[in-house]
């Protein structure tokens, strides 16, 4: 009889993403026009399958990936956060704006031209007027993530009918 000699190598989790998982990823964030490193995040979390957490290309990307593996999306602005739209630009005067967010970089929520809300942050003044933009900070900017999937679970109800996964708390 020949001995035979098995060796099991152990995975914290089996599971591939699909539709219904919740992922946790750490990833890497360029802008590959201007090559520079816009964020490096070590525990973000999102529901797949279309629930509009991900990009689609990013969704495609890491379809089918297990706790260890990676992938690279490269995104045109159209893929991603789309053109910076001129009309999001908005200078107004002074008086017009709350004292408390009149500096570089503040954030206020706003009435954009077609009457839905959304966030501005103001990005120029001067003496008498302020530059508020409502364009997401990366719009019009091609970029290239680098992704590790680190944690795949199947998503709770709650989290199905809410449409995004839950960041597990420390305790949990």
């Amino acid at each position: 009889m020949t001995e035979h000699t098995v060796d099991f190598q152990t995975k914290s989790n089996y599971q591939r993403i699909r539709k219904d998982k919740v992922v946790r990823l750490r990833y890497l964030l360029r802008d590959t026009e201007a090559d520079q490193t816009l964020a490096y995040r070590d525990d973000m979390v999102y529901l797949h399958g279309g629930y509009g957490s991900a990009f689609p290309k990013v969704e495609a990307a890491l379809e089918g990936k297990e706790v260890g593996d990676g992938a690279e999306v490269t995104l045109a602005p159209g893929e991603a956060y789309g053109e910076p739209d001129p009309g999001l630009v908005i200078t107004v005067p002074h008086a017009e704006l709350p004292g408390e967010v009149r500096h570089l970089g503040a954030q206020l929520e706003g009435e954009a031209p077609d009457g839905s809300s959304r966030p501005f942050r103001v990005v120029a003044m001067d003496e008498a007027t302020i530059t508020v933009d409502g364009n997401h900070p990366l719009a019009g900017r091609h970029l290239e993530f680098h992704f590790e999937v680190l944690d795949i679970r199947d998503a709770s109800a709650a989290e199905i009918e809410a449409g995004y996964g839950f960041a597990l708390s420390a305790e949990d």
